[in-house]
C-alpha cells in the first residue's frame, strides 16, 4: 500500500538523516542514534498499546480524525478552507500531503517522528558553535532522552513541527547576532512564522526578538554609535528596524499572542494586556493535575507574587504536594531536569550576559516563559508546554556544562 511505504520510508529516512549528520558531525553520531533508538522503542510501545504517552489518545487522536477528514474533502473545498494560525492548520497540512501520497492514521506520527530528530540535532549545533564539543554532546544526549520531548516525536500532535522550525529560526537568528550570516535575521523570521502557523503561542519569539532588537538598536544608534559607518553596518541596522517592525507586526496584526486556553492578546476581539492576564488569574485550575488555588486564582495586580509564582510553578512544577496519583510521579522526571537547567544557568550566568547571542537568547526565553506560563494552570499542559522552551533551555544551560570536567578531575 502506498500510504504503509510512505511512512516506512519516513522512518528510514530518519535513520538516513542521523546516519548523515552523524558522520558530517561525529560528535553527533551517538546522540542521535539513541534518540533513534529511544524513539523506535516509545512508538512500538505506542503501537502495541503497552504503554501510551501523554497525549495519544486524545490530542493525538483527534488531529489524526481530523487530518482524515482534510484528506477526503474535494481539492477545491480544501484549498479554501485554509486554517490560518489555528490548531487545524497542523491536520490542514497533513491532509494536503495524504491527498498525494495516500491516507495513514500513522501519516502525522511518521512526519513527528522525522522532526524530532532534527531538534535534536540543531539544539546539539547551536551547542557545538555557542560553547564547543563536549558540552554539544551533553546537550543533545538531554534533547534525546528526556521524555516528553521524545513523546512528541511519537504523537500526531504539532508540538514537534512548531518547535522544529523555532529551533531552526534560532540557528540562523543567533547567526545573524554574532555576525556570521548578514542575512541571517531574515531566516529566523521566515521560520518563526512559519512556527506560528502550527501554533499561535510562538508569536512570543517575536516578543522576544522586538524586544532585543530595540535594545540593540539603541545600543548602536545612541550609546555606542560608531564615528564611521559602513554599508555593511548601514544595512544591518536597516535590517533590524525592518525586522523589529516585522515584529510587532505579527504580535499585533496575525491573532495575537496566545496566553494558553483561548486568551489572545492583539486581536480586535479581545481586550488589553492587563484584562487578558486578569482573566487568566480569575478562575481555579481545572483537571486532575491542576495548580494549587495559591497559584491558579488571585489578582496579579495586589498580589504581585501571582506572576512569578505561575513561572515558577510552569518549569518546575510537580512539587511534592502536588503529587495525588502514581502517574504523577513520572512528572518529576521533567521537574528534576528543569531545577537542573535553571542552576547550570545560574553557575553560567556571566558567561551568558558578556555575549550578544546569548543576551539575544534570553530575550526569547523569557517572552515565551512569560506568555505560556501565564497561560497554565495545569501541571500535564505546563509540562507540555515548556518542552516547545526545553532546546532554548538547555543551550543557554550548557553556558556551565564544562564544568563537569573541572570537578571530575579533581576527584
Amino acid at each position: 500500500m502506498p500510504e504503509i511505504s510512505f511512512v516506512f520510508v519516513l522512518f528510514v529516512l530518519s535513520g538516513v538523516y542521523c546516519l548523515w549528520m552523524g558522520f558530517r558531525h561525529r560528535w553527533l553520531l551517538w546522540p542521535l542514534l539513541v534518540a533513534y533508538s529511544f524513539r523506535l522503542f516509545l512508538f512500538v510501545l505506542d503501537y502495541t498499546y503497552v504503554f501510551r504517552p501523554p497525549g495519544a489518545s486524545a490530542d493525538a487522536s483527534r488531529f489524526t480524525r481530523i487530518s482524515s477528514e482534510y484528506a477526503s474533502l474535494d481539492w477545491i473545498v480544501l484549498l479554501d478552507r485554509v486554517p490560518w494560525f489555528s490548531s487545524k492548520f497542523y491536520p490542514w497540512l497533513g491532509g494536503i500531503l495524504q491527498k498525494v501520497v495516500g491516507e495513514s492514521s500513522l501519516f502525522l506520527l511518521a512526519t513527528n517522528f522525522f522532526f524530532g530528530h532534527v531538534v535534536v540535532a540543531v539544539t546539539g549545533i547551536i551547542c557545538y558553535q555557542l560553547w564547543g564539543k563536549r558540552t554539544a554532546v551533553v546537550a543533545a544526549m538531554i534533547m534525546a532522552l528526556y521524555p516528553y520531548g521524545a513523546f512528541n516525536s511519537v504523537l500526531a500532535m504539532r508540538e514537534e513541527v512548531s518547535i522544529m522550525f523555532f529551533m531552526m529560526g534560532l540557528y540562523f537568528y543567533i547567526r545573524w547576532v554574532s555576525g556570521k550570516s548578514v542575512l541571517g535575521l531574515l531566516w529566523g523570521g521566515l521560520l518563526f512564522g512559519v512556527a506560528v502557523l502550527f501554533h499561535p503561542g510562538w508569536v512570543a519569539a517575536f516578543v522576544g526578538v522586538a524586544a532585543y532588537l530595540a535594545y540593540f538598536l539603541y545600543r548602536n544608534l545612541f550609546k555606542d554609535r560608531p564615528s564611521l559607518v559602513s554599508r555593511l553596518y548601514a544595512f544591518k541596522m536597516l535590517l533590524s528596524i525592518a525586522m523589529l517592525a516585522f515584529s510587532l507586526g505579527m504580535v499585533t496584526m496575525s491573532g495575537g499572542i496566545s496566553l494558553g486556553k483561548g486568551i489572545e492578546v492583539g486581536t480586535e476581539s479581545e481586550g488589553g494586556v492587563v484584562e487578558s492576564i486578569e482573566e487568566r488569574f480569575s478562575q481555579e485550575g481545572s483537571g486532575g493535575s491542576a495548580y494549587p488555588s495559591f497559584v491558579a486564582k488571585g489578582d496579579p495586580y495586589t498580589q504581585p507574587w501571582l506572576i512569578p509564582s505561575r513561572i515558577v510553578y510552569f518549569h518546575f512544577s510537580p512539587f511534592p504536594w502536588d503529587i495525588r496519583s502514581p502517574i504523577h510521579l513520572f512528572g518529576l522526571i521533567s521537574s528534576v531536569l528543569y531545577w537542573f537547567l535553571a542552576w547550570r544557568v545560574y553557575r553560567g550566568w556571566n558567561r551568558l550576559k558578556e555575549r550578544d547571542d546569548c543576551v539575544a537568547l534570553l530575550f526569547i526565553f523569557g517572552a515565551i516563559t512569560f506568555v505560556f506560563a501565564i497561560g497554565v494552570t495545569n501541571i500535564g499542559t505546563a509540562i507540555r508546554h515548556k518542552t516547545k522552551v526545553l532546546g532554548l533551555f538547555v543551550i543557554l544551560a550548557a553556558s556551565s556544562f564544562n564544568s563537569f570536567r573541572i570537578r571530575f578531575k579533581g576527584k
